[in-house]
C-alpha cells in the first residue's frame, strides 16, 4: 500500500464513520498484510475461515478483526514454512469473537493468572504517570506514560513535582501541551500531546511512517542458504531465537517463536525491572537470562549466544542496541544469516526518530484515544479522550506481524541465503488500524457485546490453557486461532525472570 493509498483510507475511514454492516472483506485485508512479506493466504495449503464481524467491543476500531488479521498472518507464514518443511497444508479457523481477549490477556484480571492472581504492578501500584489523561494550560490533553523508575524519575524532576495524582495534574497544567512535548522529547521521557486524526495526517512525521511498509523486510548481507530439515514435529524445530524484548511488542515475538518449536532465551540486565502484568503475558514458552550487556564478559557471552542463533529481536530505546553493539549491520557481521528484528515508536527516519513511547503512545499521536471519547469521531483537540475498550491494542498486533515477517526472512534464507532486517513501529501499526475503518462510536457502543452468543457480536469467553511451572500454576490465554496440523505447544510455560542458564538447548526435531 503506497503513502497516498493509505493516506486516502484513513481520510476516507474519519469522514465517514460507520453506523452499519459495511461486508468489511477481511480476507482481502489479510491478503494485504501477507504480501508486504511475499506470502499470500494460499500458502497455507488449506481453507481460511474466520466467524463473527465487528464491533465486537464497544470501540471505533475493528478491535475483533485486528488482532484476527494479526494472528492470521501469523498462522499463514507458520503454515507456509511448515509446508517448506514438508509438512501438509492445513486450516485456519479464526472467531473474532473471542480475539480482543489475545489484545491484552491481562486487562480484565480474569483470564491471564498466577495462583488465582492477575499479574500487577507491585513496584508502583498507584503510578499517577499510567494510563491516564492531564490537561495542559492550553486545553490540550496530554499522556505521561512513565511506568518504569528512571523514566518516571525523569518526569518527576522535569515537572517538578512528586508522584502524585493532583500534584501531577498541577503542574502539567502549567505547560502548554506542545512545549511539554518538546521538552519531554528533549529528556528522553514519555510525553506525547493528543492529537485528532486530522492533525496527525498533517504532521511531518507523518509523511515519513506512511512511506514505510506495514512490515519491513531488508536483506542487509550475504550468507549461504540454509535449508530448514524436514521430518519435524514443528514449523520452528531447530530454530533458535536470541532476544532483548521487554513490555509486550518485542517479548511477544519471543512467545510466538516458542510456541511453535524455537529455543528462544530472552537476555535481561542485571539491574532491569518488569512489571508482573506483562512478563506473564508476553513471556510464556520463553527461557529468561540475565546478562549485563555492557561490561566486556557480557558482550563476549551475548556474541557467543548470537553466533549461533538464526533470529534477534528487541524493542529497546532509539540508539541501545548500536551502544551494546547489536545493530543489525553488527549482528549481521557477527552471525551472518542472522534475522535481526527490531521495533520502534515511530519509525527509524523523520522528526518522531528518536521519540520513545509505548502502545498508548501510538494511539494518542494518531487520533485513537481523542475519537474514544465521548466526542466520537468528531473530536476536537481539547475533546476529552478515553483509552479504548481494551487498553493496550497495537503491542500483539505488531508481535504477530513481526513474526510474520521473520518467518518469510527465515523461508527467504533458506533457499537464497542472506542476512536480513525486519522492522516495524507501533505508529505504523496505529495507522494500518484506522485504515480498515472506524465506527461511529453511539453504533459500536449499541451494537456491540451482545449477549446472544450465536450473535456475530457477541463478545465470547476466551479459550484457556493451564499448567503448573516453577512460578506456580498458571492460567493463560490461547491465541485463539485454529491451525488443524500444526496447533502448537510450548516447551516452557513460564520461568522466573533471569533464572535459566545462558546457553542454547539441543537442536531437537
Amino acid at each position: 500500500m503506497s503513502a497516498d493509498e493509505l493516506t486516502d483510507r484513513i481520510q476516507r475511514a474519519i469522514a465517514n464513520p460507520l453506523t452499519h454492516d459495511d461486508g468489511f472483506d477481511i480476507h482481502q485485508a489479510l491478503r494485504e498484510i501477507l504480501a508486504t512479506v511475499g506470502l499470500h493466504p494460499e500458502d497455507s495449503g488449506g481453507t481460511i475461515t474466520f466467524i463473527g464481524s465487528d464491533p465486537i467491543v464497544p470501540s471505533i476500531m475493528r478491535l475483533g478483526a485486528v488482532p484476527a488479521l494479526g494472528m492470521t498472518a501469523k498462522s499463514v507464514a507458520l503454515a507456509a514454512l511448515w509446508r517448506h518443511r514438508g509438512g501438509e497444508g492445513q486450516d485456519i479457523t479464526m472467531d473474532l469473537r473471542k480475539a480482543p481477549h489475545r489484545l491484552c490477556p491481562f486487562y480484565d484480571k480474569k483470564w491471564e493468572l498466577l495462583n488465582g492472581y492477575p499479574g500487577g504492578t507491585p513496584s508502583d501500584p498507584a503510578n499517577p504517570l499510567g494510563f491516564d489523561f492531564y490537561q495542559a494550560r492550553d486545553g490540550r490533553w496530554v499522556m505521561p506514560l512513565n511506568p518504569y523508575p528512571k523514566i518516571k524519575n525523569s518526569v518527576y524532576k522535569l515537572l517538578r513535582t512528586w508522584p502524585e495524582k493532583a500534584a501531577v495534574a498541577d503542574a502539567i497544567g502549567k505547560w502548554n501541551a506542545a512545549d511539554l512535548e518538546q521538552a519531554g522529547d528533549e529528556i528522553g521521557v514519555v510525553m506525547p500531546m493528543l492529537r485528532t486524526t486530522e492533525e496527525f495526517l498533517r504532521e511531518p512525521a507523518y509523511e515519513y511512517i506512511a512511506q514505510e511498509p506495514l512490515i519491513k523486510i531488508e536483506r542487509i548481507g550475504d550468507s549461504e542458504p540454509e535449508p530448514l530439515p524436514a521430518a519435524v514435529d514443528q514449523p520452528l524445530s531447530g530454530v533458535r531465537a536470541l532476544g532483548m524484548g521487554h513490555i509486550i511488542a518485542g517479548a511477544g515475538v519471543g512467545r510466538d517463536l516458542a510456541q511453535h518449536g524455537a529455543d528462544v532465551l530472552n537476555i535481561w540486565r542485571p539491574d532491569e525491572l518488569e512489571h508482573d502484568s506483562t512478563y506473564n503475558t508476553a513471556n510464556v514458552g520463553v527461557r529468561s537470562t540475565t546478562i549485563d550487556p555492557y561490561g566486556p564478559e557480557g558482550q563476549a557471552r551475548i556474541r557467543n549466544l548470537l553466533r549461533d542463533a538464526d533470529l534477534f529481536y528487541a524493542n529497546r530505546r532509539p540508539g541501545y542496541l548500536q551502544k551494546i553493539g547489536l545493530s543489525a549491520e553488527e549482528a549481521a557481521a557477527i552471525r551472518p544469516g542472522i534475522i535481526h528484528l527490531s521495533f520502534s515508536l515511530a519509525g527509524e527516519t523523520g522528526p518522531w526518530a528518536d521519540r520513545v513511547g509505548f502502545d498508548q503512545t501510538a494511539g494518542a499521536l494518531g487520533g485513537i484515544m481523542l475519537m474514544e471519547g465521548e466526542d466520537g469521531v468528531a473530536a476536537r483537540p481539547t475533546s476529552a479522550p478515553a483509552l479504548p475498550y481494551i487498553s493496550v491494542v497495537n503491542d500483539y498486533v505488531l508481535s504477530w506481524l513481526a513474526t510474520t515477517g521473520a518467518l518469510a526472512a527465515l523461508m527467504r534464507r533458506a533457499t537464497d541465503g542472506g542476512s536480513y532486517r525486519v522492522t516495524l513501529n507501533l505508529t505504523r501499526v496505529a495507522t494500518w488500524i484506522l485504515s480498515l475503518g472506524v465506527f461511529d462510536r453511539a453504533y459500536a457502543h449499541e451494537v456491540a457485546l451482545n449477549p446472544d452468543p450465536a450473535s456475530p457480536h457477541a463478545y465470547l469467553d476466551p479459550d484457556t490453557f493451564t499448567a503448573d511451572t516453577p512460578c506456580g500454576h498458571y492460567q493463560g490465554v490461547t491465541d485463539q486461532v485454529i491451525m488443524s496440523r500444526t496447533p502448537g505447544r510450548f516447551r516452557t510455560i513460564l520461568v522466573p525472570r533471569g533464572s535459566s542458564a545462558p546457553v542454547w538447548l539441543p537442536r531437537h526435531s
